[in-house]
């Protein structure tokens, strides 16, 4: 953990741009499935927004697969779990390549809010994320000029549920939204919330079963998160 930390900097800079580097992935074919959101259009647009707290710490969240858990492999690697989730309303072959780790140029990060109330019930109404997967293609088409692939969203503009333990620091969020639920169950410590992102699809775009399992681990500076 203390490693992973160590680039939480950085994180904000390949969130936000790409630079130097040209995977070899065709992106000529265009993602044409539904992308999922609950409200892209509303307050956020998609995107994230460049911020710091307490001593430099960026407010961009990561996803990945430290590899520690062998839970996490119940349902594949990192870049198909990714692929799983995102199944609710894109092709999976419609996507490209998914890094695991929690530094590099493509992978999966998030910015939001979670308002925990004195007693550790969470303010359902004023917590919110916005989760953005960063693939191959987006890697390519932002190296090549053309910017023809986006990052692709979820976004969530309040929860479902959620409930923090104040002496521990232990606790959970649940997203929900038409095409399934994602959640986080996370613990409060130092500067950081840090723990483990698992999702239930309700559709698949493919027609095949919902995906569903553990999606990988996370952490977030704790002050951009926490309100």
């Amino acid at each position: 953990m203390k490693n992973v930390i160590k680039n939480v900097i950085l994180l904000t800079t390949i969130a936000l741009t790409f630079v130097g580097c040209n995977p070899k992935q065709d992106s000529s074919a265009k993602r044409t499935s539904a992308i999922r959101s609950a409200n892209i259009s509303g307050v956020t647009n998609g995107t994230f927004s460049q911020s710091y707290c307490g001593n430099n710490l960026s407010s961009i969240g990561t996803i990945y697969d430290q590899g520690t858990s062998q839970s996490l492999y119940s349902s594949g690697n990192f870049e198909s779990r990714v692929k799983g989730l995102l199944s609710a309303t894109i092709d999976p072959n419609e996507i490209g390549q998914i890094s695991s780790s929690a530094n590099d140029q493509t992978g999966v990060r998030f910015q939001g809010t979670i308002k925990v109330e004195s007693n550790g019930t969470v303010n359902l109404q004023q917590t919110k994320i916005l989760i953005k997967v960063y693939d191959s293609f987006v890697l390519q088409s932002a190296s090549d000029g053309s910017n023809q692939y986006q990052p692709i969203p979820i976004e969530f503009t309040s929860a479902a549920s959620g409930q923090f333990n104040m002496q521990t620091g232990s606790g959970y969020v649940i997203f929900s939204d038409q095409y399934g639920d994602v959640r986080f169950d996370g613990n409060l410590s130092g500067d950081y919330l840090s723990g483990q992102v698992s999702f239930v699809n309700k559709a698949n775009v493919t027609g095949g079963s919902a995906a569903s399992g553990v999606l990988g681990q996370f952490y977030v500076a704790r002050c951009g998160i926490i309100k």
